[in-house]
């Protein structure tokens, strides 16, 4: 499976650079910022990208925002396409996650299990 990270500006390399630091790689995920580029450009672009990786048949969105643009952006290339994820509120728990159980895990359950994984990573400390 491939994920893409879609945020605004530079978050999503920013969170990849991150992971890479932690787990000192990055395979099969991507960054992609919106950042001044109209939706059909983005769609193009993100099109390409797939390309250059091989057409993988599964792919996970973990956009920064629900609601926002890259979002939006991602459900659009989505569409019609049902091993196509989308998930929001991308953070550093999402991303881990995903690589290290990727290879474990198939479809379903990665998506199911990352979007756990996020939820866990956000809790209030008193």
């Amino acid at each position: 499976m491939l994920g893409i990270i879609i945020a605004h500006k530079s978050l999503a390399e920013s969170l990849i650079q991150t992971v890479q630091a932690i787990l000192g790689h990055h395979d099969d995920l991507v960054a992609f910022s919106n950042e001044k580029i109209t939706t059909e450009e983005a769609i193009i672009q993100l099109r390409d990208i797939i390309s250059e990786v091989g057409d993988p048949s599964e792919v996970l969105f973990m956009a920064d925002l629900r609601g926002g643009n890259c979002w939006a952006i991602a459900r659009l290339f989505a569409r019609n396409k049902p091993n196509y994820y989308v998930l929001s509120g991308v953070n550093l728990p999402m991303v881990l996650s995903f690589l290290t159980k990727k290879n474990k895990l198939n479809a379903n359950d990665l998506v199911e299990t990352v979007e756990k994984d996020g939820h866990r990573g956000i809790l209030l400390e008193r």
